[in-house]
């Protein structure tokens, strides 16, 4: 065979192997914008009810759109995690954003924990409505069960000047439940989960979300 032959029978079998990965990639996306963008609608229109109707219409939303855990992570998502000495639990969708660190401040009694924007849309009209990342932190007790000690949000909106991602927003939220858990400021080393959650808060320290993910990790009550 000519070498001619071999360079276009190689380049054939790139080209094959190239598209083959896409497929691949695009079958694993179950929800794409169209989806997500429905979803934030949804919240937006939710939003304007008072709190009780809110708390039955996002449940409802949530069995609406669970089908969209189908969703596989990127193995380099669980290697970030585990390089910042945390583990991923709890595991949505994270096509669209993703948490793979979180940290805590015993002198603010405050959480950070940044969150990374992976696409241009599938947040909401921008500026306003847009939608909402929140994160749910979470400390075990003396049994070794999570409670809840702080949850904050940052708002956020699709991307409209063409600028391409990723982005790292931040939830910062302090610790204003179950104060016993990070008090007194004794050295102690304690067991935490922080939960990202797009467009519905986590109700409690086990949530699942739809997109986002959870963190384990260990924080310390500095003297």
């Amino acid at each position: 065979m000519k070498p001619k032959t071999h360079r276009l029978i190689g380049l054939f079998t790139f080209v094959l192997a190239m598209l083959g990965f896409s497929l691949s990639a695009q079958a694993q996306q179950v929800c794409g914008p169209e989806v997500k963008e429905a979803a934030a609608k949804e919240l937006a229109e939710i939003a304007t009810l008072p709190e009780q109707e809110q708390a039955e219409a996002q449940a409802k939303l949530y069995e609406k759109y669970k089908f969209c855990l189908q969703e596989a992570a990127e193995p380099e998502f669980h290697v970030a995690a585990r390089q910042c000495g945390a583990r991923v639990s709890q595991l949505g969708s994270t096509y669209f954003e993703e948490m793979s660190c979180c940290g805590y401040d015993p002198q603010r009694r405050q959480f950070g924990c940044p969150v990374k924007i992976k696409q241009r849309f599938g947040f909401g009209g921008a500026p306003l409505p847009g939608s909402r990342e929140y994160v749910l932190n979470c400390v075990a007790d003396q049994n070794g069960v999570l409670q809840p000690v702080g949850v904050d949000s940052v708002h956020l909106a699709n991307e409209i000047f063409g600028v391409q991602p990723t982005w790292q927003f931040a939830v910062i939220a302090s610790a204003n439940q179950n104060l016993q858990l990070v008090q007194p400021m004794s050295g102690a080393t304690r067991q935490a989960r922080s939960i990202l959650s797009w467009g519905l808060q986590p109700t409690n320290c086990n949530y699942q979300p739809i997109w986002g993910n959870a963190l384990n990790y260990r924080i310390r009550l500095d003297q």
